[in-house]
C-alpha cells in the first residue's frame, strides 16, 4: 500500500501537476460498525406541502391557505395523499428512503411542520393519522422506507414576556417572566400546565433570544427564531419526548427520524434519548431504526461530538448518524464555482476519521442542497453540467446520499423562502419549477435515476471501502477514489476545471490487462497495465467517469428516454400522436400490456424497427378538447435483451388544445 503510494508521489513530480495524491492509509477508510441496511439507502427529502396536492378538500382546514405565499404560515396544499400518489416518481428515481417534513399540529398551521403545538396530533391540513399510515404502508409496500422529521427542541410561537430588556439573551440564573401571548391558547398535554408543571417556566426556558450563534450557552437555553425552547434538561421534558416519538414509531411505522436543531439541546438530552428510542424502535421490530441530526456548524469537532459515543467512550451511543454539514460547506468553490481544490474532499474524511464516532463515519448523510440552504444551481457560477458532476460524487462516495426532491428537475430557488417552490402545479414557481415537476424524461432526472441503478448494480459504491487516489491541491481539477467490496471494485474520477486534464496513471487492483469500462460511456474503456495501474486518462473540463472491468458490467433497468408531446405541453392536438422511446429494445407484448392512457380512448400502436420506440396514434379526433391526458406504463414492462422490468411504473401527462370545456 505504502509503495504504490509512494509510486504516485514520484509520477507526481514527473508530470509536474499541481495535485496532490492521497493514496488512503489502511484504517482511514475503513470503520467497523457502521449500519450497511443504511448505507444501501438513498434518500429523497421532500416538503410535503410543496410537494403534491392528491386532496384539495383539506386545503383550507387550517385557514391559512395561501397557494403564492411564501410566509411561515403559507400552506400551498402538498398533503400526505399527494406524496403516496407519486411514490412511483420516487421509486423511478432511485430512492429507497423519503425524508418529510415534520408531521405534528403546529400552531398556526405552518406549512413546514417546525412550530409544534400539539406534539400527539397530525395537523389537518396534511391529511389524517389515517391518511399517513396509508402513505407509510403504501411506501413499504413498494421498498422505500420513511423517515420524519422530528423537533425536541422547541414547540412554536405561543409565550413571551412583558419584563424589560426582552428578549435580549440573560445568563442564568437570570431570566424572564414567561407568560402566553393569548391565555386561550396554550399547549395542551404534555405541555400544558398543571399541578405537576405550575409555571411555564417548570417547561420552557427563559433566557430570551440566542444573539450568539457561537456560543453554547445561548444555544442551548435561548429561543431560536422566537419558537418556545423546551426545558430540555429537565426530567419531566425528556420523559414527554421519549414517549412522544415512541408513539409515533408506534403508529406510524417511521423506519427512521431526522431530527431538527440537534446543537441547541444540551448533550445529555442525546446520551438518554437516543438509547431509549432505539431500545423502543427495536422491540417494535425496527431493529434497523436510523436517527440523523442537523448539526449546521463548520467544525468537524462541534458536528462529530454527536455522533455515538464521540467524547465518552464508555457511555451511552447518541446519533446514528448526522447531516455531513461541514462537506456541504465546501460543495460551493469545488463543484458549483468551481474555483475551490479538490483536496478539500479529502482532507474532510480526513477530518470524519479523527471527529466522528467510528460506527457512524461511513453513514454519514450527504446532500447539495435542501431546504434551509440554496439551491445548487441558485449558488454564483453553477451550471447544469457542474451540477452533474457533483451528482456523481453524490452517489459515488461515503455516505448515505439525500437529493431534495426539485433538485432532479434543476430547480434554482435562492435561500428560504426561494428553495422552497411547488413541485406540482401551484402558484410558487418560476423558471424551472413552473408547472407540473414530475418529468420522469429531465436529463437529471435520468442521470439521478442511472446513478442510482448503479448503487443497485455495484454494492461497492453503497457499502465498499473507499480510497482516495488524486486531488488537486491548488484550484479546480481532478478527484479520484475507488470503493472496494470484496472482488468488486469502482473507480470514479471527476475534473472540476473548465479545461481538458491528464490523470496519471493509479494503482487498482485489478491485473494487467483487466480492461475497465466507463458506465456513463461504456464505448469507453481503458486496459489496465503493469502493476495493476491504469493508464493516463484524459478527463474532459467538468466530466466524471466511473470505471468496472467488463467483466462485471451489468444490464441496467430499461427506462422510458422521452416521450413526444412532452411532458406537462400545453395545447397539444387532440389527435396528435404519443410517441415514447426507450432506453433499449422493449418486448414488444409487455410494454403493450403496460401501457394506458387516460381519458381512455380507442387507438394503435406501432414500433420502430428496433422496438425502441413506440408509438399510440389516437384513433378518429382522438382525445377530448382541453382534457389533461395521462400516459402510464406499469412496471411490468420489459426489455428484449436482458428481460429486465421497469424499477418502478412511468407516467407523463400533456394538455390538449381545443375550443371546448374541460371535460
Amino acid at each position: 500500500m505504502h509503495s504504490r503510494c509512494g509510486h504516485l508521489h514520484r509520477l507526481c513530480a514527473v508530470v509536474g501537476l499541481l495535485a496532490v495524491c492521497l493514496l488512503a492509509a489502511p484504517g482511514v477508510d475503513a470503520q467497523p460498525g457502521g449500519n450497511e441496511f443504511w448505507q444501501r439507502q438513498s434518500i429523497y427529502q421532500l416538503l410535503t406541502d410543496r410537494f403534491f396536492n392528491g386532496d384539495p378538500s383539506n386545503d383550507k382546514v387550517d385557514g391559512n391557505y395561501d397557494p403564492a405565499g411564501h410566509s411561515g404560515t403559507s400552506v400551498h396544499g402538498g398533503d400526505f395523499k399527494g406524496v403516496e400518489q407519486k411514490l412511483d416518481y420516487i421509486k423511478s428515481l432511485g430512492a429507497t428512503a423519503i425524508w418529510i417534513s415534520p408531521i405534528v399540529l403546529n400552531v398556526r398551521g405552518e406549512f413546514h411542520g417546525y412550530a409544534a403545538r400539539d406534539f400527539y396530533k397530525v395537523d389537518p391540513h396534511w391529511g389524517t393519522l389515517a391518511d399517513l399510515q396509508h402513505l407509510v404502508s403504501a411506501a413499504h409496500a413498494r421498498g422505500i422506507l420513511v423517515i420524519d422529521d422530528i423537533v425536541v427542541n422547541h414547540g412554536g410561537n405561543l409565550i413571551d414576556s412583558g419584563d424589560p430588556g426582552y428578549p435580549e439573551f440573560k445568563y442564568p440564573p437570570d431570566g424572564y417572566h414567561l407568560r402566553f401571548h393569548n391565555p386561550d391558547m396554550q399547549y395542551p398535554p404534555p405541555f400544558d400546565l398543571n399541578a405537576t408543571n405550575p409555571a411555564i417556566t417548570n417547561l420552557f426556558h427563559n433566557n430570551g433570544f440566542i444573539k450568539d450563534y457561537e456560543d453554547t450557552t445561548q444555544l442551548e437555553l435561548g429561543e431560536l427564531s422566537s419558537l418556545d425552547d423546551l426545558r430540555t434538561e429537565n426530567p419531566y421534558v425528556r420523559e414527554q419526548m421519549k414517549k412522544i416519538y415512541e408513539f409515533w414509531i408506534e403508529q406510524a411505522g417511521f423506519d427512521g427520524f431526522r431530527i431538527d436543531t440537534v446543537k441547541h439541546v444540551e448533550m445529555g438530552f442525546w446520551e438518554e434519548w437516543c438509547p431509549a428510542i432505539r431500545e423502543f424502535a427495536a422491540a417494535h421490530g425496527k431493529t434497523n431504526f436510523f436517527m440523523f441530526g442537523e448539526v449546521p456548524h463548520q467544525s468537524d469537532v462541534k458536528v462529530g461530538s454527536y455522533t455515538g459515543r464521540m467524547g465518552a467512550p464508555d457511555g451511552p451511543f447518541k446519533l446514528d448518524s448526522v447531516l455531513d454539514y461541514t462537506l456541504y460547506f465546501k460543495i460551493d468553490s469545488i463543484f458549483a464555482a468551481a474555483t475551490g481544490n479538490t483536496r478539500q474532499i479529502a482532507d474532510h474524511y480526513r477530518a470524519v476519521a479523527a471527529n466522528y464516532d467510528p460506527a457512524t463515519q461511513n453513514q454519514l448523510v450527504t446532500f447539495l442542497d435542501n431546504h434551509d440552504q440554496p439551491r445548487f444551481l441558485s449558488l454564483k457560477g453553477a451550471t447544469v453540467d457542474r451540477l452533474k458532476v457533483a451528482l456523481v460524487f453524490l452517489y459515488t462516495t461515503r455516505g448515505i446520499p439525500c437529493l431534495y426532491a426539485g433538485t432532479e428537475q434543476a430547480f434554482d430557488g435562492a435561500k428560504d423562502p426561494w428553495d422552497r417552490e411547488d413541485m406540482f402545479a401551484g402558484q410558487f414557481e418560476w423558471g424551472p419549477s413552473v408547472g407540473d415537476n414530475f418529468n420522469m424524461t429531465h436529463p437529471l432526472y435520468q442521470l439521478t435515476a442511472k446513478l442510482n441503478n448503479f448503487r443497485r448494480l455495484y454494492p461497492a459504491l453503497s457499502t465498499g471501502v473507499q480510497s482516495n487516489l488524486w486531488s488537486n491541491a491548488q484550484g479546480p481539477g481532478m478527484f479520484a477514489y475507488t470503493r472496494q467490496l470484496g472482488t468488486q471494485e469502482v473507480l470514479v474520477v471527476f475534473n472540476t476545471a473548465t479545461t481538458n486534464r491528464l490523470l496519471p496513471a493509479c494503482p487498482v487492483s485489478g491485473p494487467a490487462g483487466t480492461r475497465l469500462v466507463n458506465l456513463l460511456n461504456e464505448s469507453e474503456s481503458i486496459i489496465l497495465r503493469a502493476g495493476g495501474r491504469t493508464p493516463p486518462i484524459v478527463m474532459p473540463g467538468t466530466t466524471a467517469k466511473i470505471f468496472v472491468p467488463a467483466s462485471q458490467v451489468r444490464p441496467l433497468d430499461p427506462v422510458v428516454s422521452g416521450i413526444t408531446p412532452a411532458h406537462d405541453a400545453k395545447n397539444v392536438s387532440p389527435a396528435a400522436p404519443v410517441v415514447i422511446h426507450f432506453s433499449k429494445p422493449m418486448d414488444v407484448p409487455s410494454v403493450e400490456h403496460a401501457f394506458s392512457v387516460t381519458p381512455t380512448v380507442n387507438g394503435k400502436l406501432s414500433w420502430s424497427p428496433a422496438r425502441d420506440q413506440m408509438t399510440f396514434t389516437p384513433a378518429g379526433v382522438g382525445f377530448p378538447p382541453r382534457s389533461t391526458v395521462t400516459v402510464r406504463l406499469a412496471d411490468t414492462a420489459r426489455d428484449a435483451v436482458s428481460g429486465r422490468t421497469f424499477y418502478a411504473g412511468f407516467e407523463a401527462r400533456y394538455t390538449c388544445g381545443g375550443a371546448g370545456p374541460v371535460p
